[in-house]
């Protein structure tokens, strides 16, 4: 015994040195790559964070309270009107040689002001140059480092050096930030403590952390399903009042520079821009972008280069409207997840990150304006189910390539590196559009996810480390 106890230890710290390289090579990458110009969303971010920078918070959405209320009762009679209305005035933003409007959150707005900030004090001016770049970047660097090390934490020893490194060293992820300049690991990072904390019966944690990613992003949203069920399985009265408390005290937190500079109705109203957006497919491969393309077939002949359309432009062609039949779809997968769930024990946290990862997919196939990035959370997730359930790196690769497909096929390797026409000769060189293909696979995933969710007891026992620890008492 004495003798293997001796062998371990050197075993042991040789594979935390192991890490530590490789943990230093992606680190590498990442400072190498923080300058990149990214997609052309680097510049609205850079836009953004410049603005909150030089003239403050504030007024970044558009005019305050007062003018809010006036618009309002202009357009619909009633105050009221501010659930409905949608003429709002929106502050436009110049930046270079374009016009901008903020339709992003307000956690997000904090972050790129404190980025604006930090680029402001080293450089007045605030110039266009790599240097920009990279400070905005910081942010989805610090994001990707959190979500690294909570990986690293989610289980003892080898498996959780796995699955950290399985996100920190994905070549989809390593595209998406901070190749393209992509913002999503800040919103991963508060998603994945929210999961984790949700799968350890803290409840009240999981609830703040699910409106503080909200708040970064609206894909947020996608985790209340099973902050719900979860919520409704195990926690009293009391903790759904104390849930709703943190969850209130963080938005106030995040809203706070609008709130105490009279701009609260605007910053709310920023909240759900995203939600107005007329796109079919905004990019992501899914079931409109295949459903454009179609139409496009229909119009101008066989195997066309499949493009972004409205959903108006489709109504039209089509002659029903394609974001009703998106909401029905939606709607309908979401009940069927919440279902399948029910089929898993309560002890099983497996089920939580797993839901959670087809309510994602859900959402990016069957929702419209879905964008190219809006699969990064599932990539996120996904190692959390190394090592404690079988089809798990299945999986891991399946939404890793998902997400490095629709990225790569639609943006390359970003502005300055590949051309759109590059991109486009590379999807059309099989002679017929490599999106469509890669959006039939994600229907493949998706319903893989409903057939993996569907079968609780073909997964392996003891997977109190998927997640967290096995289910709390009602009492908490």
């Amino acid at each position: 015994m004495r003798i293997s106890g001796a062998r371990s230890a050197p075993r042991s710290e040789l594979m935390t040195r192991r890490w530590a390289l490789l943990f230093a090579l992606g680190l590498a990458l990442r400072l190498g790559l923080l300058s990149a110009w990214g997609t052309f969303d680097t510049e609205v971010q850079k836009a953004w964070a410049a603005r909150a920078a030089t003239a403050g918070l504030a007024g970044i959405y558009g005019p305050d309270d007062r003018e809010m209320v006036r618009v309002a009762r202009a357009e619909t009679g009633s105050a009221w009107g501010l659930v409905t209305a949608t003429n709002f005035p929106r502050t436009r933003i110049d930046w270079e040689n374009g016009t901008f409007v903020v339709d992003y959150p307000p956690g997000s707005l904090v972050v790129l002001w404190a980025a604006g900030k930090f680029y402001q004090a080293l450089r007045p001016e605030m110039p266009n140059r790599p240097l920009f770049n990279a400070i905005v970047n910081l942010g989805p660097l610090l994001g990707s480092i959190a979500i690294a090390a909570l990986l690293y934490r989610s289980a003892r020893g080898a498996q959780g050096r796995t699955r950290s490194l399985a996100f920190w060293l994905n070549p989809a992820v390593l595209l998406a930030a901070p190749v393209l300049g992509g913002q999503d690991p800040l919103f991963g990072a508060l998603a994945l403590a929210a999961v984790l904390g949700l799968a350890a019966g803290r409840h009240v944690a999981a609830t703040a952390l699910v409106v503080a990613a909200g708040l970064v992003k609206p894909q947020g949203a996608l985790l209340l399903p099973a902050l719900l069920f979860v919520m409704a399985r195990e926690a009293r009265p009391p903790v759904w009042g104390k849930a709703a408390l943190s969850g209130l005290a963080v938005a106030g937190l995040v809203l706070m520079p609008w709130w105490t500079s009279g701009h609260l109705l605007s910053a709310l109203d920023g909240c759900r821009r995203t939600m107005t957006q007329g796109a079919l497919s905004a990019q992501g491969l899914n079931l409109w972008w295949l459903a454009g393309w179609v139409m496009d077939w229909a119009r101008e002949g066989p195997w066309p280069l499949a493009r972004i359309h409205s959903a108006e432009a489709y109504r039209q062609w089509a002659g029903w409207d394609p974001r009703l039949a998106a909401r029905a779809l939606l709607a309908a997968a979401t009940v069927a997840n919440l279902l399948l769930m029910r089929r898993w024990p309560a002890a099983d946290r497996r089920i939580i990150a797993l839901s959670v990862i087809l309510q994602v997919h859900a959402y990016a196939f069957f929702a419209t304006s879905v964008h190219e990035n809006h699969t990064f959370l599932a990539v996120v997730l996904a190692p959390l189910l190394l090592g404690v359930w079988p089809p798990a790196r299945t999986l891991l690769a399946a939404t890793s390539t998902m997400l490095f497909l629709n990225l790569f096929l639609l943006a390359g390797l970003g502005r300055r590196v590949t051309t759109l026409r590059f991109v486009e000769e590379l999807r059309m060189a099989a002679g017929v559009d490599l999106t469509v293909v890669a959006a039939v696979l994600h229907a493949a995933l998706l319903v893989a996810l409903f057939a993996w969710v569907a079968r609780p007891r073909s997964a392996a026992a003891g997977g109190s480390d998927a997640a967290g620890p096995a289910a709390p008492s009602p009492n908490q």
